[in-house]
This record gives C-alpha cells, structure tokens and sequence, in this order.
C-alpha cells in the first residue's frame, strides 16, 4: 500500500490493483498537492458531507466511471448528481473489488451549503480500508473519542489522524 498525501484530508491509497481516493478536496485548496483534474482512481471514500471533504469527489468520479463509497444519505446525494456509489451505515462494511471498506463512528457534522439552509447529508464516520494486505484508519475531521482505542485494536497498519 502507497499512500500519497494530497492536502487537507485528502490521500491517494494505492494498492497492487487499484487507486483509492479519500476526502477528495483538490480545487479551491491553496494546499493541494495536484489538481482535480490529474486524478486517476477506481473508487472514492468519503468521511463526511463538508465541502473540504466533498468538494471533487463527483466530478472525479464521473471522469474516471469510479464508485462513490460514502454513508448511505452522503451517496445518495452523490447518485443524484449521477454518480456511482455505494451507501454504508456505521458499523457497515463492504467487500468491494479494490478491498474491503468498513465505516466507523465519527464526532462531527456532515452537511453542504453551511448557514440557514444547511442540508444534512447522515452520519460522519471515519473510514477502515483494508486493502493490498494492510489496514489502513481514516478518522475523517473526527473528535477524539474513546472507541478509538478499539479501532486501534484492529490491527491498523497506518492511522490517518
């Protein structure tokens, strides 16, 4: 497993058949490592609803026909946009092609167009991906929590924190 660093919460994981992006956040970011456009990936994870998590994660899937793995109100979203996804509740995982994903608890908010009309996209969650043999923990913009210590107790490989 390869991991490269791409701004804010954004990772590019690459494994032996395939190229995973996480908390996809590259155009507006004064700090991104590469622009949107650039990506190549087979599937997207995403932690939670707020633009600096969301903000490419459509367009890079319909550029690259990848799926969307997101909580289930998240993908919803994203499929109305008319992208691919998959809908995950926390404690849900899935066993999908590139590797298995499992959502896990997250202390945080999760919405689009923030204000007076914010809309609610589900449940934050952090993201476990095992995937080319190793283990890999994306905490997304979580609060420190004290199940942590049992996600730690999962055999991770890398936490991204």
């Amino acid at each position: 497993m390869r991991l490269t660093y791409l701004g804010h919460s954004c990772f590019l994981v690459e494994t032996g058949s395939a190229r995973i992006l996480i908390d996809p956040f590259l155009t507006g970011n004064p700090a991104a490592a590469m622009k949107a456009e650039d990506v190549r990936c087979d599937a997207i994870l995403v932690s939670h609803g707020h633009e600096d998590h969301t903000a490419d994660a459509v367009a890079i899937a319909k550029r690259n026909d990848a799926l969307i793995v997101a909580n289930y109100e998240l993908a919803e979203y994203f499929s109305a946009k008319g992208a691919r996804t998959h809908g995950l509740n926390p404690g849900g995982a899935h066993v999908f092609p590139f590797g298995k994903v499992k959502l896990t608890l997250a202390h945080h908010s999760s919405s689009v167009e923030a204000g007076l009309n914010a809309v609610y996209l589900g449940t934050p969650c952090g993201i476990l991906l095992q995937a080319g043999g190793k283990t890999l923990y994306h905490a997304g913009d979580t609060a420190l929590f004290l199940d942590m210590q049992l996600i730690g107790r999962t055999n991770l490989d890398v936490a991204l924190v």
